[in-house]
């Protein structure tokens, strides 16, 4: 009896003491403590970059960085790290160049937080200075959760109108509430709202882009005069963004595998063929040239940011950013014009631009020589596509003569040369020139004349400032394999065949290949290439394209390729 009453025991003994175990997260189903910090980095589209954690530790602060995903969701470890945490996003949204904050504490390990210009602007708040400064000071040890929530509530107040026309809360943290950059809910608030910082006087503007309504912040104090509270046409604006993004999706789409017919229904259905213009060329055009060109195969255009609306005309201008095969290939911000008709549809309408114009930061190695092999500077892409008769263009910005460099258009060559150039549309630049120049967003006007006469004024902006000539060499170009510059100089025409390779970080954009006589005649090979190319093989006879034979007596072959900001080093043999 005694035995069986010690066996009962031990039964409740051991009950008891799983009992115990488990309340205390004891035994085997112990959840071990939390170690990342997540969230969305996102500026109205998901920002395409890097995130970087910066701790308190002193007298010299941890780092880590991490990548950013397609949906701007990011995820870092801070084990190791010592809180509070300063949180900084790199990247680009529509071809603009993004640097925002957010801030954490040890609260907020295993939990979210976001990184949006809202963010970036309630760190500045508490730091009473702009967030980039509170980043690189390392002054942010004595950061609470209760000042970033203080501000944060703060801002939520002043949108609450906005925030309710898209369905979000008014107290809803604008920090640490998980989101999904789908231009629904909290993201559809932040494709309508914008953020612009006066360094010179610490004020921050707010807009609402769809009514124009605007409310400033004194970050030196962290106080607020005016608010958003306008939200006329909101809720339309979201459903209008997310329909204007869905468009751009079935766009990709078809051209995620090969290339349409330019008469496939569904991708003549997005455009409207009335109004659309795109660089000179009109819908038609437009389409016989992406259907054919192979590298459009796999381009993607997405992360959809809205520039401006115009909700009384049903207009708006986005800015996309160009993907191929997950990498952004665009050089710079690319506006597109879309207009909502009748039947309550959104169509592209194209840049609306009467001809191609590009500034491009562009570096050039000349194999061929020997005193001054490399030039960098900036490349003025100009190309009357719609034929209207343009005669010259003038170009105007930092690093160029105060009246401007001025492109005329050589109609014997089919192409806009510099003024006063033996030739091209490089402007070589000295390194003092370029660094006069921003780094990242500088602006340059381009008028276009037909004679005399003004036709056309743009804004053109740069991704990224052209490379100084010290900061490169022969080994940051393509090497072109095949031919050598002697087999080059002994081809008579027929089939020929370029190889070469990369530098790491570069993808390929375009190859031409051209023979000529001393009196003008000339033969042309040019292709986009798709970033696996290695060679192109291809055949170029000394026939002009009027049927006219020559005999070559010069030769010459272009490679371009693109870095990770869009600017173009490219290797010429001659």
């Amino acid at each position: 009896m005694r035995q069986l009453w010690n066996s009962i025991k031990l039964v409740m003994f051991c009950a008891a003491t799983a009992m115990a175990l488990a309340a205390c997260g004891g035994g085997g189903g112990s959840t071990p403590a939390a170690t990342t910090i997540s969230g969305v980095a996102a500026a109205g589209a998901p920002i395409i970059g890097s995130v970087t954690i910066k701790d308190s530790t002193t007298p010299t602060a941890q780092t880590k960085t991490v990548s950013i995903a397609a949906d701007g969701k990011y995820t870092v470890d801070v084990s190791g790290l010592k809180a509070p945490y300063m949180v900084r996003a790199d990247g680009y949204v529509g071809g603009n160049e993004y640097h925002l904050y957010s801030a954490g504490t040890s609260a907020d390990v295993g939990g979210t937080i976001n990184i949006t210009p809202l963010t970036d602007l309630i760190v500045a708040n508490i730091a009473k200075t702009v967030a980039s400064d509170y980043f690189t000071s390392g002054n942010f040890s004595s950061l609470t959760a209760a000042q970033l929530t203080t501000q944060s509530d703060a801002m939520a107040a002043k949108l609450q109108p906005i925030l309710a026309a898209v369905g979000v809360s008014g107290s809803i943290d604008l920090l640490r509430t998980s989101f999904s950059a789908d231009h629904k809910g909290l993201d559809a608030a932040l494709d309508v709202i914008r953020v612009n910082t006066d360094t010179a006087t610490n004020v921050a503007t707010i807009t609402n882009i769809v009514t124009q309504q605007t409310m400033t912040s004194d970050i030196t104090t962290g106080t607020y005069s005016g608010a958003l509270t306008d939200a006329t046409g909101i809720a339309t604006a979201a459903t209008d963004i997310q329909m204007i993004s869905a468009g751009f999706k079935q766009f990709s789409d078809l051209f995620a595998t090969g290339l349409p017919s330019d008469t496939n229904a569904t991708l003549l259905g997005l455009f409207d063929s009335a109004t659309f213009l795109s660089e000179g060329q009109n819908l038609a055009d437009f389409l016989t040239q992406i259907t054919t060109d192979k590298s459009m195969i796999g381009i993607s255009f997405t992360n959809i940011s809205i520039q401006s609306m115009d909700m009384t005309n049903g207009t708006a201008v986005v800015a996309i950013d160009v993907m191929q095969n997950g990498k952004a290939v665009n050089d710079g911000p690319k506006p597109f014009h879309v207009i909502k008709k009748a039947d309550g549809k959104w169509y592209m309408q194209g840049d609306q631009y009467i001809a191609h114009v590009k500034v491009e930061s562009v570096a050039e190695y000349h194999v061929s020589d020997a005193v001054t092999p490399i030039i960098t500077g900036l490349r003025f892409n100009i190309d009357d596509r719609g034929g209207k008769g343009i005669t010259s263009a003038v170009v105007t910005g930092a690093g160029l003569p105060s009246a401007g460099v001025t492109i005329i258009n050589n109609i014997a060559n089919h192409e806009f040369q510099i003024q006063g150039q033996n030739g091209g549309n490089l402007y070589s630049m000295a390194d003092t020139a370029i660094g006069g120049i921003a780094d990242a967003g500088e602006s340059y006007t381009v008028k276009l004349y037909i004679g005399t006469t003004l036709v056309a004024t743009y804004t053109e902006q740069l991704k990224k400032r052209p490379y100084l000539k010290s900061e490169l060499t022969t080994a940051s170009f393509p090497s072109i394999t095949s031919p050598t510059l002697a087999q080059l100089h002994a081809f008579t025409g027929g089939n020929a065949t370029v190889s070469w390779t990369l530098p790491t970080g570069l993808t390929n954009d375009w190859l031409s290949a051209q023979i000529a006589d001393n009196s003008g005649n000339s033969a042309m090979f040019e292709a986009s290439l798709l970033p696996t190319d290695t060679g192109k093989s291809f055949t170029l006879n000394p026939v002009t394209s009027a049927g006219q034979s020559f005999t070559i007596t010069q030769g010459g072959l272009w490679l371009g390729a693109w870095d990770g900001y869009g600017r173009e080093l490219a290797t010429v043999m001659w």
